[in-house]
């Protein structure tokens, strides 16, 4: 009966197909694909994100998201082209934030009383004013999910490039338990734990199943809290919180998506310890020395330093506020006063930039843009320029597959041809002035402002091929 039944449906099928087939056939409306916007910009000197010097009177063409062309003089220009005339600016790539956290506007400890659409609504705001401060891409290193990449790649949200770590990983007692001193071990989650902004996973087991968590949450990079930290109340700096085999497991997982782990590690022994283990992207590192610099290079890994860290302002930011806090602060700061020196004598071409502010977008635009100021005091103009540029977005490139990383199919943080069009014009030269992108001497009274308004010298901003900002 089956059988017959079978046959009935395939002949039924057959003739339906060759009636369709027969029968006259509309003409469709012909397809017409959009070509994609040609922009030209011409009379510019280029700072190209990884040489220390200008390539003076150039033009970059720009086709749809990707720089397409750069010729000394003038380049030929499509008749229905954009043309940009910079007069002599400095062209140069968009900034790149290798160390940011888009959901901790109040810290670890305040952000865990607060509800999640408070916390997302700080979120795209903070995104947002990235962007108006010049950044082309940036990376948060622990709290968000794969949500806000995939917002901005639709275009639904105008937002840097963002990668995200998605929760990062630390047992109880280590840097991300926001839990109450009375705290049981069955008790149930803390508000960031259940929001996923932190989690407390204990064991190789557990460490497991958070990490592949995160990446099912859209995450591209494993995060671990592997020293203790300052702005949280039970870990001392010093204390090592994952033992050998527990980072590990997070460098396993992190390896079978084709990515890596990025860990907060600050002494000496944490630093050789990630090292060894296979982390390839080392957080404050604030211990930095000669003996872990061969390891960096040999494993291709990078240092990701906050160097406000060494402000004597930063004791003034509301989130450190807490007596046990400020004196935590205190002794980590005298500990790593040898990290400026060993970088100056060993200038490691694998230190990016990072700002690391939890807080509100008025307050952490003044710390970035003292950030950016330190790093050119401390380290000059032309390296703080590589590590907010090309070196940022090597990252990404070096140590992802292309498969788990949402930006592959260009470069991140240089002018070269193929590369994303995120591009600043400058009036000045940043090799010289620091100010130029927004560097400030001052932190807690400098003039800088959430919607980039205070950086009168950056007169254009685009990303993606798509300009935000245009004063010419």
């Amino acid at each position: 009966m089956f059988k017959k039944t079978l046959i009935a449906a395939s002949l039924a099928l057959t003739t339906a197909s060759a009636f369709a087939a027969m029968a006259p056939t509309q003409a469709s409306e012909p397809t017409t694909i959009e070509a994609p916007q040609v922009v030209v910009f011409k009379n510019v000197n280029i700072f190209n994100g990884t040489e220390n010097k200008l390539y003076n009177n150039h033009s970059v063409v720009v086709t749809g998201n990707k720089i397409t062309a750069i010729t000394q003089g003038n380049a030929d220009v499509p008749a229905d082209a954009k043309v940009i005339d910079g007069e002599g600016r400095i062209l140069m790539p968009a900034l790149v934030e290798a160390h940011m956290h888009l959901a901790l506007p109040k810290g670890l400890l305040g952000t865990n009383d607060m509800r999640w659409s408070e916390i997302a609504v700080h979120a795209k705001g903070f995104g947002e004013m990235y962007l108006d401060l010049g950044f082309g891409t940036i990376r948060d290193v622990g709290g968000t999910d794969g949500v806000w990449t995939e917002l901005e790649k639709k275009g639904e949200i105008d937002f840097p490039r963002t990668y995200v770590s998605g929760a990062p990983i630390a047992p109880i007692g280590g840097h991300s338990d926001v839990g109450l001193q009375s705290r049981r071990l069955t008790d149930s989650p803390q508000n960031l734990e259940i929001l996923g902004i932190m989690s407390t996973p204990a064991g190789v087991a557990e460490i497991h199943e958070q990490a592949r968590h995160n990446y099912r949450q859209g995450g591209q990079f494993t995060k671990v809290f592997q020293s203790g930290g300052v702005s949280s109340k039970f870990d001392p700096w010093q204390y090592q919180s994952l033992l050998d085999e527990e980072l590990k497991a997070a460098v396993d997982i992190a390896e079978s998506y084709g990515s890596y782990v990025a860990t907060h590690a600050y002494s000496d022994k944490a630093l050789h310890q990630a090292l060894d283990t296979g982390v390839k992207s080392i957080e404050h590192g604030f211990m930095f020395n000669e003996s872990h610099h061969k390891k960096f290079k040999e494993n291709g890994a990078f240092l990701v330093t906050n160097l406000t860290a060494f402000s004597p302002e930063l004791a003034k930011v509301p989130v450190v506020q807490d007596p046990s806090i400020q004196k935590k602060l205190a002794s980590a700061q005298a500990a790593f006063d040898s990290y400026i020196e060993n970088v100056q004598k060993l200038d490691p071409d694998y230190r990016a930039f990072n700002t690391d502010c939890v807080g509100y977008a008025d307050m952490c635009a003044k710390q970035i843009s003292h950030e950016i100021y330190l790093n050119a005091k401390f380290f000059g103009n032309f390296s703080a320029l590589r590590a907010m540029t090309s070196t940022g977005g090597r990252i990404s490139a070096e140590l992802m597959e292309d498969w788990i990383n949402p930006y592959s199919d260009g470069k991140i943080g240089v002018i070269e041809v193929g590369a994303y069009a995120d591009i600043l014009l400058i009036d000045g030269n940043p090799l010289e002035d620091i100010t130029l992108i927004g560097g400030r001497e001052t932190w807690l009274t400098n003039d800088a402002k959430p919607d980039g308004s205070h950086l009168t010298e950056m007169d254009l901003i685009m990303k993606d091929g798509k300009i935000f900002k245009n004063t010419l």
